[in-house]
């Protein structure tokens, strides 16, 4: 996974405080794409992309309304960058993990 670094500042009072904040990147190539599934003021649809690592991991990816609109301009075996956030959260005392992504580029040189 790489990690991209930015830095955001903040002001409080007279003093200013530099905070740095982790992008979540992976690439790969996409083998799965799902079905897209509506609400009233809501789109959400998930994609599983195959990493470019020495041992490729396959990683399932949920985005929701505009991550969707970019999501639909793909199709499978396009090799694509992804923005995401991750977030947990526990349930009647089990984790469940979600990654969200809020960026998908496709990379139009690698095929």
């Amino acid at each position: 996974m790489k990690q991209i670094q930015t830095k955001i500042k903040i002001n409080k009072m007279e003093n200013q405080t530099q905070v740095t904040k982790q992008v979540l990147a992976y690439s790969g190539t996409i083998v799965e794409i799902g079905d897209a599934i509506q609400g009233e003021s809501w789109i959400k649809q998930d994609f599983t992309i195959r990493t470019e690592e020495k041992y490729p991991q396959l990683i399932n990816f949920l985005t929701f309304n505009d991550a969707q609109e970019q999501l639909t301009r793909c199709k499978i075996n396009d090799n694509v960058s992804i923005l995401f956030n991750a977030k947990s959260r526990k349930f009647n005392e089990k984790w469940y993990t979600e990654i969200t992504a809020w960026k998908i580029t496709i990379n139009f040189n690698k095929k």
